[in-house]
């Protein structure tokens, strides 16, 4: 008996798209075939675009990154966006040298086009000196493949991408209609869990309701 899989493969998101106006499945990624590679593109668009808004499964919170031997900060290849902050528990104590919140790094391009780096923003520098904090703390958000997004990420993904596919090979608002709808519910289920994973809590992950909750408090510091 075949065993049941929480996950879409690349190729069966594709196919799916591929179902979905009326076309003949693929074996394979490398079909050749003009519909397969354009469905195959428009799911990455889509992948990319979701994930760059950063979720549970694709965002390192308070990531260390360290200088490298030339003295840069170099980001993954697969960096979408990043930013930094402030260690957990860090607002409670006097920082020397200030935390990376406070640190005006901004992720550019190196100047050799070789890779992605944290910028010094306020030298004009790819190449921070030795003074500068050796380490910097920052949430990452990562772009990821398809297959290693969460089954409700993966779902999101595909109703996004099938239902701009369907667009461009159909010409018909019904069928728009109902894949919009269905993209819409496909977000909220991605939105609730990707909430119920995150744990957040208003208290202690909101950086100014953790001053407000802690000032004057008698345990402070403890």
């Amino acid at each position: 008996m075949a065993t049941l899989e929480g996950h879409l493969t690349k190729l069966q998101a594709v196919n799916d798209m591929l179902w979905s106006i009326g076309e003949t499945p693929v074996q394979s990624l490398n079909s050749g075939l003009g519909d397969a590679e354009q469905a195959e593109a428009i799911l990455d668009r889509m992948s990319r675009q979701v994930q760059l808004k950063g979720w549970h499964c694709n965002t390192l919170r308070n990531y260390e990154l360290s200088k490298n031997g030339s003295n840069q900060f170099v980001l993954p290849v697969n960096t979408l966006r990043v930013d930094t902050v402030n260690p957990r528990g860090g607002w409670r104590r006097t920082a020397t040298p200030p935390h990376s919140a406070r640190i005006n790094a901004i992720m550019k391009r190196s100047e050799d086009d070789t890779k992605w780096l944290m910028y010094d923003g306020d030298n004009n520098t790819e190449t921070w000196t030795s003074s500068d904090p050796a380490t910097l703390n920052v949430d990452i958000v990562l772009l990821l493949e398809f297959a290693n997004l969460t089954p409700a990420l993966q779902h999101y993904v595909w109703t996004m991408a099938a239902h701009r596919f369907q667009k461009g090979a159909m010409a018909s608002a019904f069928v728009q209609k109902m894949t919009a709808e269905d993209v819409a519910e496909a977000m909220i289920q991605a939105v609730q869990e990707d909430t119920m994973n995150e744990d957040d809590n208003i208290i202690n992950d909101n950086g100014h309701v953790n001053s407000v909750a802690w000032r004057n408090n008698p345990l402070y510091g403890k």
